[in-house]
């Protein structure tokens, strides 16, 4: 079990306690795009040299207002030299949360970022397939060059330009020069 998926698992727990996960999945969700947008906040919280007294200070403006278990939860993170596993341990969350609620979980990984009617349209065709709602992780990977890769749980689906590649290269050094001019 990772690091993430065990923070992420006590303050599911915790919040279920409370009858907090829905207020909790909201503002944490709130709090890790805040420092993604913000790459000055994302930088102090992985940089060592910065006082943990200082990254509590900012978190705390952060989270003012939130809910106690979250804030608390945050400087929780900060003494354990943990902030900057916010965005994992976020994630990590969301699918606990998911699998709590019995809902599916998807990560749609692209090129570049989708234009919020292309997600909204990759949704509804995931939704159709799956027969149920389902949550989607959206990630950025300029390695897979165009396309899109799907995966779940318990399926994956990858119409990428890279793996159209790779098959077309394993295609042809599986082809002899001889066969493939008998051929034609």
């Amino acid at each position: 079990m990772s690091i993430a998926t065990t923070y992420a698992e006590a303050l599911h727990e915790a919040a279920s306690s409370q009858g907090q996960v829905s207020e909790v999945a909201t503002q944490l969700h709130d709090l890790r795009e805040a420092v993604r947008d913000v790459p000055e906040l994302s930088r102090m919280l992985g940089d060592p040299d910065i006082d943990t007294a200082a990254k509590k200070r900012a978190m705390a403006s952060l989270t003012e207002g939130a809910s106690p278990l979250l804030a608390n939860f945050v400087q929780v993170l900060l003494d354990r030299g943990r902030a900057e596993d916010i965005d994992d341990i976020g994630r990590a969350f969301e699918r606990k949360v998911a699998e709590a609620d019995g809902r599916l979980r998807a990560v749609v990984r692209t090129a570049i970022p989708l234009p919020d009617d292309l997600r909204a349209d990759v949704k509804s065709r995931i939704e159709r397939g799956a027969g149920g709602p389902i949550d989607i992780d959206y990630v950025v990977d300029e390695s897979i060059v165009g396309g899109v890769v799907i995966e779940t749980e318990t399926a994956r689906v990858d119409a990428s330009v890279r793996q159209r590649l790779e098959n077309l290269r394993d295609s042809m050094a599986g082809t002899s020069v001889q066969s493939a001019i008998a051929a034609e």
